[in-house]
């Protein structure tokens, strides 16, 4: 195993576990023995064969999958060609997860093995890391997306990774067991865990992100593929603030008949965040910089990003409009309440210094 200096590693807390989560766990662990001795191209071939049988059964993913390389191909594919693309997502989404599985035994050599980096090299990390300003590896979910921060960790670079959850607990808790099996730094999204991110980027270290989708539906507008959605600003905003550069590296996964996985890791140059008087236009840029950055990624193999949530919803506008308009009428109301509750114009000199006037509250701030 490589040697992991512990600069800017996160102290993370045990979250207890409920039932569904450590059944997870076990089945997780009993599938990664299953597969140790299972020849990689029975594996494979059993992987696009549920594919298939998934794509079929999951209409609501099968749609939202098609939906999305839409917007990528454009008027480029037809609909034949676009379900075609759409059954291999599914097919490369099993295969990651098979190969995920695996995790828990391999080592440093068989991470070198399967990895192979088309263009720059490990040493724009090395350069980085000597900085000593720290480092935000970006990436999408294409291709094997989980590979990019376990191949790293192995390397020694230790990336402390945020993950939200987009499955059911039983199947969310069964692959972040895989993730952590070589005790890679992985935490669900929180505001504490959000801190500890910006604490491991100000000590020198590194952290990763997955940015092609708004989980959370806090995001800011953005054009992505040439239609506006919302995509998270938070390595823009984490960029900005301490100084780090995002370093974005893509896994697409090489087909070689199954006879063995391998992945081409992309690793495009740093993007560094400008942090002038104006926050929002700082921002702006950076983010108009990470999408071009996304495009230039998926559009390298389409067929492999793995999204099953639709990127360009429509009803997203309407929900965050429909907050708006209940914030709006909800600060109108406790305006017209703090309003009404302020006393009549008093004479005497106490009311007229504030000594005499009653604890109101103001538009947004609660009572006592």
């Amino acid at each position: 195993m490589a040697n992991r200096p512990d600069t800017g590693r996160a102290h993370i807390p045990t979250p207890r576990r409920t039932t569904r989560q450590r059944l997870g766990r076990a089945a997780a662990r009993c599938a990664s023995y299953i597969t140790r001795v299972v020849p990689l191209r029975a594996g494979y071939m059993f992987c696009d064969r549920a594919g298939d049988l998934l794509y079929w059964r999951s209409r609501l993913y099968r749609l939202n999958v098609i939906e999305n390389l839409r917007h990528v191909y454009g008027a480029s594919l037809g609909e034949l060609m676009l379900r075609r693309h759409g059954r291999h997502v599914f097919r490369t989404s099993a295969r990651n997860f098979w190969d995920l599985t695996r995790v828990p035994h391999l080592g440093v050599v068989d991470f070198e093995r399967i990895v192979r980096l088309p263009a720059n090299d490990w040493s724009l990390f090395d350069r980085v890391r000597e900085e000593g300003k720290g480092g935000i590896i970006m990436t999408a979910h294409l291709g094997a997306f989980d590979f990019v921060g376990q191949t790293l960790f192995v390397r020694g670079y230790n990336p402390y990774t945020l993950t939200s959850p987009t499955v059911g607990e039983f199947v969310y808790a069964a692959v972040n067991y895989l993730r952590h099996s070589q005790n890679a730094p992985l935490e669900d999204v929180s505001p504490a865990a959000i801190r500890r991110m910006l604490r491991v980027l100000l000590k020198g270290g590194f952290v990763g992100v997955v940015a092609d989708r708004d989980f959370t539906d806090s995001g800011v507008p953005a054009t992505f593929f040439g239609v506006e959605t919302t995509l998270p600003v938070g390595p823009v905003r984490l960029a900005r603030v301490s100084g780090a550069p995002i370093l974005p590296v893509f896994a697409v996964r090489e087909d070689d008949g199954g006879r063995d996985q391998r992945y081409a890791f992309h690793l495009f140059d740093p993007v560094f965040v400008e942090r002038t008087t104006d926050e929002d236009a700082d921002v702006h840029k950076g983010l108009q910089q990470m999408v071009a950055i996304l495009e230039r990624g998926i559009a390298m193999a389409p067929d492999q990003w793995v999204m099953f949530q639709r990127v360009w919803d429509d009803e997203r506008p309407r929900r965050r409009a429909l907050l708006d308009r209940l914030a709006a009428a909800s600060a109108a109301r406790q305006a017209t309440v703090s309003v009404d509750a302020m006393p009549e114009p008093a004479t005497d000199r106490s009311a007229l210094t504030g000594d005499a006037l009653p604890q109101a509250a103001l538009p947004g701030e609660p009572r006592d």
